[in-house]
C-alpha cells in the first residue's frame, strides 16, 4: 500500500506515531494530511486524509481498489492452514494510468492563521435541488498561502450538510439543462471560478467537481443532446489531458465537440482578463489533439510538459459567431 501511494504522491520526511504521512492525492496538499496505518486486529490497512477528503476518492486518486486494504497475513502467526483451505493469493501491484506524480511544492512554512473558507460552489440538480457544495479555503503560513479544497454533500433528511463527497452532477446544472433545451453551445470548463465567470459575462458553462481527471460517463450523460460542446483547456499538461478526456467522454452524447484554450494566459479567467472575447478563443485542432493522446512513443499517457499550441489566429474565419442564449 505505501509503495502504490509512493508511486502517485510524495511521502513526507518523518511518519507521525504509527501513521505513515502523505501529501493527500485527492486535494491541494502542501503539508502532508494523507495517514496510512496497519490494523493488525481489523486485518486492514487504515486510509485517512486529516483535511477530510472521503476514503474512496483517495484511492480513486492513488488507483488503490478497496479490496487491496484487507489482507488475512498468514506469515503473522495465524495458525496452521486448515486442510482443504486455500491461501488467498497476493494481489497484484496496481497499476498507474494517466496520472502524474504530485511535486513536491515550495516549503511554506509553518501555518501562522487558522484557515480560512473563501468561496462555495454549490451543485444541485437540474430542477435546482442541492446535492453537495465545493469549498476552497486559503491557510496562511510563514511563507506564502496554501489553497485547498474540500467537499461536503446534502443531507436531505437532516436538512444539513455532512463531510464527504457527493453523487456526480455538472455545476450550474439548471444553466446546462435550460442550454440544452435552447440549442445554445456550452463550455466545459476545469473549475468552478472560470465557470461563473463565463455565467457573470452571459455564456451557459459548467464542470465537474475536483477539478482535472474528474470528469465521469454520468456528467457525460447529462450532456446529452447538446447541440454544441466547447471544452476549455487550461494552458498545462493536466489540463490539456482533462480536455481530451472529457472529449472523449462527449462522443456520441451530443452533437459537435470541439477543444479550445485561452488566447492569452493559463485559463478562461486569463482570457477575459487580457480583454479577449468568448469568441477568440484559440481553437485546438483535432490532430494536435491526437498527438497529445498518443503521447511519447504511443503510451497513451498525454504530454509529458506543459504543451504549446500554435494556431493561427484566425478564430472567426469560417466559424462564426455562436449564439451563447444568455444576456450579456
Amino acid at each position: 500500500m505505501v509503495d502504490a501511494l509512493r508511486q502517485v504522491t510524495v511521502e513526507a520526511s518523518s511518519n507521525s506515531g504509527q501513521w505513515t504521512k502523505f501529501r493527500c492525492p485527492a486535494h491541494e496538499d502542501s503539508s502532508p494530511s494523507l495517514g496510512v496505518k496497519y490494523d493488525p486486529r481489523r486485518e486492514k490497512t487504515i486510509v485517512n486524509c486529516f483535511a477530510g477528503c472521503p476514503q474512496e476518492e483517495v484511492l480513486e486518486a492513488a488507483h488503490i481498489r478497496v479490496r487491496d486494504l484487507f489482507d488475512h497475513l498468514p506469515e503473522r502467526g495465524r495458525g496452521r492452514q486448515r486442510a482443504g483451505q486455500q491461501r488467498r493469493p497476493a494481489a497484484a501491484p496496481n497499476p498507474v494510468r494517466r496520472h502524474r506524480p504530485q511535486q513536491p511544492s515550495r516549503d511554506l512554512g509553518a501555518v501562522v492563521g487558522p484557515r480560512r473558507r473563501v468561496a462555495t460552489y454549490t451543485y444541485t440538480t437540474a430542477a435546482n435541488e442541492p446535492v453537495g457544495q465545493v469549498v476552497r479555503t486559503v491557510t496562511p503560513h510563514e511563507h506564502g498561502i496554501e489553497k485547498g479544497f474540500y467537499q461536503r454533500r446534502w443531507d436531505a433528511s437532516d436538512r444539513t450538510w455532512v463531510s464527504g463527497g457527493f453523487k456526480p452532477v455538472l455545476y450550474q446544472a439548471p444553466i446546462v439543462a435550460w442550454a440544452i433545451e435552447q440549442g445554445h453551445p456550452i463550455l466545459v470548463c476545469e473549475g468552478e471560478k472560470d465557470v461563473d465567470r463565463a455565467i457573470a459575462a452571459g455564456y451557459p458553462a459548467t464542470c465537474n467537481a475536483g477539478g482535472a481527471g474528474k470528469f465521469r460517463p454520468e456528467h457525460a450523460e447529462q450532456l446529452r443532446g447538446a447541440r454544441h460542446v466547447v471544452i476549455v483547456a487550461d494552458r498545462d499538461g493536466p489540463g490539456f489531458d482533462h480536455a481530451i478526456s472529457v472529449h472523449d467522454c462527449l462522443q456520441g452524447i451530443g452533437g459537435h465537440v470541439e477543444v479550445m484554450q485561452a488566447a492569452t494566459g493559463k485559463d478562461l479567467s486569463d482570457h477575459f482578463d487580457a480583454g479577449h472575447d468568448i469568441n477568440q478563443l484559440t481553437r485546438i485542432p483535432a490532430d494536435q489533439l491526437a498527438l497529445y493522446r498518443e503521447g511519447p512513443a504511443g503510451r497513451g499517457t498525454g504530454p509529458r510538459q506543459v504543451p504549446t499550441v500554435s494556431v493561427p489566429r484566425q478564430p472567426n474565419v469560417g466559424r462564426p459567431q455562436m449564439d451563447w442564449g444568455l444576456d450579456r
